[in-house]
């Protein structure tokens, strides 16, 4: 993965003020060296089992990200996030790049719960989230601090028995 860190690198500074509205957190991989270090200190966490990370591509173009994160082995959950860059959206990429990396965490990776939480006005990752199948559980109030206001965070979650991967 660290020899993505140009690709990432660019699609991040391409993307960067739609990447800003709710992800502020990435855009220091806009530059090279924010990215391969970003990446470097990623494949460190994923081999402790902390994070897993996936690139997401339509053809040769990186178009996105998937992480698994808090990954809790002893209670078979974790939390999902993602992103996509704005040329990519709207095409069923995100859709099924999510699907693939759940049916992977339910499958070799025996996960119960997957859960996916995203800011009050991210509608976006609000239909993805029910186009996958996910239940919403409730809004955690304030909860995100992002760009000088605390926000609200829409929580949803599915578990392995609900799951389809198709």
């Amino acid at each position: 993965m660290p020899e993505h860190a140009a690709a990432l690198a660019t699609l991040v500074a391409q993307n960067r003020e739609h990447l800003q509205a709710y992800l502020p957190a990435v855009l220091p991989l806009a530059c090279p060296d924010g990215a391969r270090a970003y990446l470097a200190h990623a494949c460190e966490r994923a081999a402790l089992g902390e994070v897993l990370e996936w690139h997401v591509f339509s053809g040769t173009a990186l178009c996105g990200s998937i992480r698994l994160k808090d990954i809790d082995a002893a209670d078979r959950k974790a939390k999902i996030g993602y992103y996509l860059g704005r040329p990519f959206q709207g095409r069923g990429i995100a859709s099924a790049a999510v699907r693939a990396v759940l049916a992977h965490a339910f499958g070799p990776l025996r996960l119960h719960r997957i859960e996916l939480q995203c800011a009050a006005g991210n509608l976006a990752s609000m239909a993805l989230a029910r186009r996958l199948g996910c239940t919403h559980e409730g809004v955690l109030r304030q909860a995100e601090w992002l760009h000088g206001a605390f926000v609200d965070l829409h929580v949803y979650a599915v578990l392995q028995a609900d799951f389809r991967p198709d």
